[in-house]
């Protein structure tokens, strides 16, 4: 079976570098445009937290418009993450400089990112075409014959007797 990006390992690390990348540049570009620059745990439970609401989107390879989206919609909660932990819910709606740094943290991202998932899926094709493949059964010509063990035949009124009246309680020995 060829190596796909969409499951094990290469999924996680995808879901890692969209969850990192997206919560560490929100960070910065909070803290650039004059925001309250957080507790590293905080940022790292945060950027978790992307990491792992990525991970529903990554069963695919994202294109620029999902990335977009995603960045986008994690910047907007990045921002209001960071406003509610430094206790400054006023500043909720950014001032221009915070606003302007979150969009160029946006552009970067996702041109970023862009670039990651095309290079992983090429590399998953390039490693599909070298790496053997992994040998399935041999295909059956025939059905396959199972024996079955052949039960004596009952009368017709033992059948309707056992029908109509079960036999209730724990089976006898």
């Amino acid at each position: 079976m060829a190596p796909a990006p969409t499951r094990g390992a290469a999924r996680v690390l995808r879901c890692g570098a969209v969850g990192l990348s997206t919560g560490l540049l929100a960070v910065l570009a909070h803290a650039s445009g004059g925001g309250h620059l957080p507790p590293l745990p905080h940022v790292l439970v945060f950027a978790l937290a992307i990491a792992w609401t990525c991970v529903p989107l990554t069963d695919r390879q994202l294109g620029f418009t999902e990335l977009l989206g995603l960045v986008g919609v994690v910047q907007v909660a990045a921002h209001v993450f960071l406003a509610v932990l430094s206790r400054h819910e006023r500043d909720v709606l950014p001032p221009p400089a915070v606003l302007l740094a979150h969009v160029g943290a946006t552009a970067v991202v996702v041109a970023a990112l862009t670039g990651f998932e095309q290079a992983v899926f090429r590399l998953a094709a390039a490693l599909a075409a070298v790496l053997p493949r992994k040998l399935g059964p041999v295909p059956a010509f025939a059905p396959l014959r199972i024996p079955i063990a052949a039960h004596p035949r009952q009368p017709l009124s033992e059948v309707l007797r056992r029908r109509a009246l079960p036999r209730r309680g724990p089976p006898h020995s």
